[in-house]
């Protein structure tokens, strides 16, 4: 009797194992599905905001840092299309107050009333007019030209781009300023007034006293930027002004989030370096169609080829972060996929640890034991490859301009550090172990 009893209590055990271990086979499928919702839901809302992050902390800087906007467009004093553009608007308002074909009319009328010329030589002076005009026009045009070329005009150009970029702020921020807002019309415009007054002295300086003619305070100038709705830029600005420092911060902490309660940490990483490629290579791709809209839409009264150059300058940082960002994507897309337990992971991790250990060994070899140095490194080994990782990413994130070529320079500096981690940490008298230790756990 007892055995019956004693029987069919291990049978009632038997099976309320095989009921609790079926319950937790089902619970720990539920568990995984929800963690990688949520795993996945992070990283997406992370990767949208990226390009966001990158286009406010672009704003922020170009609008709020003087030397920096003076840094983006400081090159354009050297373009030829910029050049050219500057050189045809000043003379175009030079010759609004000079009247050339007037006063080439009046010196022949002069030289026929006070001289006995006959018909054929007053019709042969006439004549002299066309070339005569086209000549005080070509001289004014390249004394202009060399103005421009000069570098005075650098000077002046970084100086009024000094000012444009202090009132641009102001008027983006809604506050009051003078009566000279760059903002006009919905175009931001460059003021011209020092330059004409330049290129009267010249002028005068070189015979053409005519040139006194021109008042010491002109309204010309040249469009930088064409803006369609000055009002909603002033609020995406006041918008993207205060979120410029969170944002990004905020991306970082939903990526890292993420990626942290994947049940596949690894995975989740190689996606989100995945989805940061495409998103930034998405945002470049949506700024390339902004610039052709913006050209398109361009008054006929502005010189595309400036307009375009201008443009292509002024947002030639916010490019670089762009892609920056696109090739942070590739280095944790390519970190994730190499951190998997695949087959061709596994191979590729074996190279730099047998090669560590060959260094190793020929260390040892020449009478370098570092025993102690050794035992340290080999203990501390994960430690250490978490800190230089962080402190590699700290040093990025610490830039306020990030570049691609940042990006590819400190993961080469990482992957030097790790790799003489693994010469110290690697034991010399089993290259074999060198594997077991590039194969993940987890």
């Amino acid at each position: 009797m007892d055995n019956d009893v004693s029987g069919d209590t291990a049978e009632v055990r038997r099976l309320k194992a095989q009921i609790n271990d079926l319950q937790q086979a089902t619970a720990k499928p539920r568990r995984q599905w929800v963690r990688t919702f949520w795993s996945t839901l992070l990283i997406v809302v992370a990767c949208v905001l990226a390009p966001l992050s990158v286009v406010s902390v672009w704003a922020r800087g170009e609008v709020t840092d003087t030397s920096r906007y003076v840094q983006t467009v400081a090159p354009l004093a050297s373009d030829p299309a910029v050049q050219q553009a500057v050189t045809n608007r000043i003379t175009a308002e030079i010759f609004t107050y000079i009247d050339v074909p007037g006063l080439t009319s009046e010196a022949v009328a002069t030289i026929s009333e006070n001289r006995s010329l006959t018909p054929r030589q007053t019709a042969a002076l006439e004549a002299l007019t066309g070339p005569l005009n086209s000549g005080i026009e070509s001289f004014t045009e390249q004394t202009v030209q060399r103005v421009v070329q000069s570098e005075q005009f650098e000077a002046a150009w970084v100086e009024a781009n000094t000012l444009v970029h202090q009132r641009l702020n102001a008027a983006l921020s809604g506050e009051n300023v003078d009566n000279a807002l760059q903002v006009e019309n919905n175009q931001v415009v460059l003021d011209l007034s020092d330059l004409i007054t330049q290129v009267k002295q010249r002028l005068v300086d070189r015979g053409l006293t005519v040139a006194e003619n021109i008042p010491a305070t002109t309204s010309a100038s040249i469009v930088l930027f064409n803006v369609p709705n000055a009002t909603s830029l002033q609020t995406g600005y006041s918008l993207l002004n205060a979120v410029g420092f969170w944002l990004p911060l905020i991306a970082i902490a939903l990526a890292v989030l993420g990626i942290f309660i994947s049940h596949r940490p690894r995975r989740a990483l190689a996606w989100f370096g995945f989805g940061l490629l495409v998103a930034m290579t998405v945002a470049a791709g949506a700024l390339a169609a902004g610039r052709l809209a913006y050209t398109n839409e361009l008054p006929v009264t502005v010189d595309t080829a400036a307009a375009t150059a201008i443009f292509d300058q002024f947002t030639y940082f916010l490019r670089q972060s762009l892609w920056a960002g696109a090739a942070g994507g590739a280095v944790l897309l390519f970190g994730g996929l190499l951190l998997g337990d695949g087959n061709v992971a596994t191979g590729i991790r074996r190279v730099p640890v047998r090669a560590a250990a060959a260094i190793r060994r020929w260390l040892v070899s020449l009478g370098l034991q570092m025993q102690s140095v050794h035992a340290w490194v080999s203990a501390q080994a994960t430690g250490l490859r978490i800190a230089a990782s962080l402190a590699a990413l700290v040093f990025v994130m610490l830039q306020r301009y990030k570049t691609p070529e940042l990006i590819l320079w400190t993961t080469a500096g990482l992957l030097v550090v790790l790799f003489v981690i693994e010469i110290f940490a690697a034991d010399e008298q089993s290259p074999a172990q060198g594997d077991q230790v590039a194969t993940p756990t987890t």
